[in-house]
Order: structure tokens, then C-alpha cells, then sequence
């Protein structure tokens, strides 16, 4: 735990010495709090955007999301889920693939292939994101 003295915070390793890797896993755990209070005061509905071309999508700060590939690009997975998680992609493109297989379940075992102003909900039991629905604008 970082000790707080006047205006410095240090991270002391087991011999008291700095340690910068307790400093950078502090401060990304102070990120994520901070992203979920965010979300929370927002009731919830913060929506954030995925990384362009980013075939493995982190899902851990909120749980809806636009996606705006300027490129073709495949969904294959979702990071950093939570069992019952819903999830809601906003689509405003028409490059991104989600893909279904190993643990993306969705409608028919056929993919979902993005149109603007698309809309796809999935849900995670733990283990894999089964459809929930789709709406193709």
C-alpha cells in the first residue's frame, strides 16, 4: 500500500526501497476504479469506443460501445469480461466482422457482418458471449 508524505507517495518495496512496478499496478487499479465510479454516476451507461483494428476488444469498463473500424476487421474475442455481463455494440461502420466460434456464440453460427448504425447485444456467462440479439439498420 502506497504510505502518503506531504505532497510525495512512495511505493515501498519489502525492504522500503521504491518500487516502481507496486507504483504502476497502484495506478492502474486506481484507473479502473476511477473508470467504474464514472460509469457508475453516468448510471451505468458510460459508452466507449473501441481501439480501431483491435480484434480483441476489452469489454472491463463499460458495457456499451461503439465500434468505427477504418479497416476490415474480425472480432474474434472480448477481453476482460464479467460473468453476466451485457454487452451492447454500436456499430458505425461497415469493416468490422464479429466473428463466431471458440467462445463468441451467436445467432445460427454465422457471423455478424457490420453495416452503420448497426446494433449487436451479447451476453458472457463466463466461459463464452452468446447472442442476445441484433438489429441490422
Amino acid at each position: 500500500m502506497p504510505r502518503i508524505t506531504g505532497q510525495t507517495t512512495r511505493f515501498p518495496s519489502a525492504d522500503g526501497e521504491y518500487d516502481p512496478l507496486a507504483e504502476a499496478v497502484f495506478r492502474n487499479d486506481l484507473e479502473r476504479q476511477l473508470d467504474r465510479i464514472a460509469a457508475d454516476v453516468d448510471g451505468g451507461n458510460a459508452i466507449l469506443a473501441f481501439a480501431d483494428a483491435d480484434a480483441t476488444p476489452s469489454v472491463e469498463r463499460a458495457d456499451f460501445f461503439t465500434v468505427a473500424n477504418t479497416g476490415g476487421t474480425t472480432i474474434t474475442a472480448f477481453d476482460k469480461g464479467r460473468v453476466g455481463q451485457v454487452i451492447t455494440l454500436i456499430f458505425a461502420d461497415a469493416n468490422t466482422t464479429v466473428a463466431d466460434g471458440a467462445n463468441l456464440h451467436l445467432a445460427g453460427g454465422v457471423n455478424f457482418s457490420s453495416t452503420a448504425d448497426d446494433v449487436l447485444v451479447l451476453v458472457f456467462d463466463g466461459t463464452s458471449w452468446y447472442e442476445v440479439s441484433r438489429s441490422v439498420n
